[in-house]
């Protein structure tokens, strides 16, 4: 895990839901403070990777003390958690980087994180709502988290670095496998598959991945819905 430093601005008490321990556990580099004034006063000193407000544990929207961050530190990315309930037409979208709303899992938090880390997401291809890192085989889409198989993971970069793009099976078996043979190509139906169950939102209706007739298949890149049409 990065040895970049976490801010987090969160307060422990008996009702409120915090997460220090969750994020120690999964090895990341964390300093708590109280306020959002202490944070102010850290970030300028120490230029953390990330900071997180924990609002609901402050007992408050976390508004006021989001936009004093995002003035003030205008280069560091902030992940802002609003209380349950919150009135989000009258959030301004532009204060922080990632806007979460209680209550969600610390994987979910977890997974924002690590796509906010430099050190993290360095070799990640991000397309539409896709987001693969080569170098761990795992990608995120859809708010699920899975690691591929070398092959499907290889496949996968080819279409996203071809999105809209009508792929010939003979181009991907090249790319993939390094065979010009097209007599057999179950093993890329396969694989093809496998992709779809890991960023489709129904993979028995593809969205993303699709089917071209005769020829192969093609990447769209815009996000959708399990009944969305291609």
């Amino acid at each position: 895990m990065s040895g970049e430093t976490i801010l987090l601005i969160e307060r422990p008490g008996k009702k409120a839901v915090t997460f220090a321990s969750s994020l120690e556990r999964k090895g990341f580099q964390i300093q708590v403070v109280l306020t959002g004034q202490k944070a102010l006063e850290y970030a300028a000193a120490h230029r953390p990777a990330l900071i997180v407000l924990n609002a609901p544990s402050l007992g408050t929207s976390g508004i006021r003390i989001c936009r004093r961050l995002h003035d003030g530190l205008r280069t560091i990315p902030i992940i802002h958690i609003l209380p349950e309930g919150t009135d989000r037409s009258r959030y301004p979208g532009d204060l922080a980087d990632v806007v979460l709303e209680m209550p969600f899992t610390a994987r979910k938090l977890i997974n924002r994180i690590k796509r906010l880390l430099p050190g993290e997401r360095k070799d990640a291809i991000e397309v539409g709502p896709i987001r693969l890192a080569p170098g761990v085989r795992v990608v995120e889409a859809y708010g699920r988290e899975k690691k591929l198989t070398p092959k499907a993971a290889s496949l996968l970069q080819v279409f996203l670095t071809h999105p809209g793009e009508t792929l010939s099976r003979g181009f991907l078996m090249q790319q993939v496998w390094q065979t010009d043979y097209v007599g057999d190509t179950r093993t890329l139906d396969v694989h093809v598959r496998w992709v779809r169950e890991a960023i489709e939102p129904n993979p028995a209706k593809p969205c993303h991945i699709v089917t071209v007739r005769g020829v192969g298949y093609r990447f769209e890149p815009e996000a959708c819905t399990p009944e969305t049409p291609r």
